[in-house]
């Protein structure tokens, strides 16, 4: 009996650990092998696509939700390379908040088939007047979050989208939203002075690729880009002739690099202003977010940085 007891007890001390890690390990969001979904706390688990979005989030749900940002600071959802992990997190998401107008690409398919929980798609709104692509008749600029303004749509529809899942909470969802979008404002006005401030013959800027249309149309500064909305696309041959006879017939005094897409398209930006003697502003961040020690960690801090940039490379 007393053997029994001895080998009962052995194989309780093996097992014991085996269940904890079956229980802790391979995290939700396949990133560092940790339990970071959440589950079993009661909250609501959301799986944001973009930075932006999981920014948002967090704005708007505080404490009550768990976020889950599928995109890293500094990755391209043009050309993001989905990892099998997303596909588990999307499925097991209460919610999924996504860009949509096909932003996501290859990542949205994998949405489409494998979430189970509301899905909801913050640029699609009647309240966001779309602008078109020249390189992709019928097919929308993406890039919406780039007005100010557009991105209080997104905030609403994410607030709504959260109290559809997380009704107990709705006063808080609202409260939270509310707050946010009231610095939406404040933020959209100081763009709209800080851009006016400079002469309008300058309000001309070039960047990597074309994710400032939205931008441009809402606080009144001409925007082109080395190619087109997408960075899959590939520079034409003789896109950098064309523009560098751009920047000459319009005089333009400065050039922007991008955090988030490839260092070649980079170079032509840089290639471009050594051949035509203007001079590159700085660096934008277009389609991410950047690190948490960055100049722009968060939405409202992205949008502050992109702008003095501008305005200090152009006045």
């Amino acid at each position: 009996m007393n053997g029994l007891l001895i080998t009962l007890t052995a194989l309780a001390l093996v097992v014991a650990p085996l269940l904890l890690t079956g229980c802790g390990g391979n995290g939700k969001d396949g990133t560092d092998g940790k339990d970071n979904s959440g589950s079993g706390n009661g909250k609501p688990d959301i799986a944001c696509t973009t930075t932006m979005i999981a920014d948002l989030a967090h704005q708007i749900g505080g404490e009550h939700i768990n976020v889950h940002g599928i995109m890293k600071p500094g990755q391209d959802p043009h050309v993001y390379k989905v990892l099998p992990a997303d596909g588990n997190l999307i499925a097991e998401a209460d919610l999924v908040l996504m860009n949509g107008l096909h932003l996501e690409a290859t990542l949205g398919n994998v949405i489409k088939n494998n979430a189970k929980g509301k899905v909801a798609r913050l640029a699609k709104s009647d309240k966001i007047k779309t602008l078109g692509s020249a390189d992709y008749e019928g097919a929308p600029d993406p890039h919406c979050w780039f007005n100010v303004s557009y991105f209080k749509v997104y905030a609403e529809g994410a607030r709504d989208a959260l109290i559809a899942i997380d009704p107990d909470h709705a006063e808080d969802y609202k409260k939270n939203a509310d707050a946010y979008m009231t610095k939406l404002d404040a933020l959209h006005t100081w763009v709209t002075e800080q851009i006016a401030s400079i002469p309008k013959a300058q309000r001309v800027m070039i960047t990597s690729h074309d994710a400032f249309q939205y931008y441009g149309d809402a606080y009144d500064i001409e925007v082109h880009g080395v190619i087109g909305i997408s960075t899959e696309q590939q520079p034409r041959p003789g896109d950098l002739q064309k523009l560098e006879t751009q920047i000459k017939e319009r005089n333009v005094k400065a050039l922007f690099i991008e955090t988030s897409v490839s260092d070649a398209l980079n170079e032509l930006v840089r290639k471009a202003a050594t051949n035509t003697g203007a001079k590159v502003g700085g660096t934008l961040f277009s389609d991410s977010l950047g690190d948490k020690d960055s100049a722009g960690a968060t939405y409202e801090e992205m949008i502050r940085h992109n702008t003095k940039t501008i305005v200090e490379a152009l006045k």
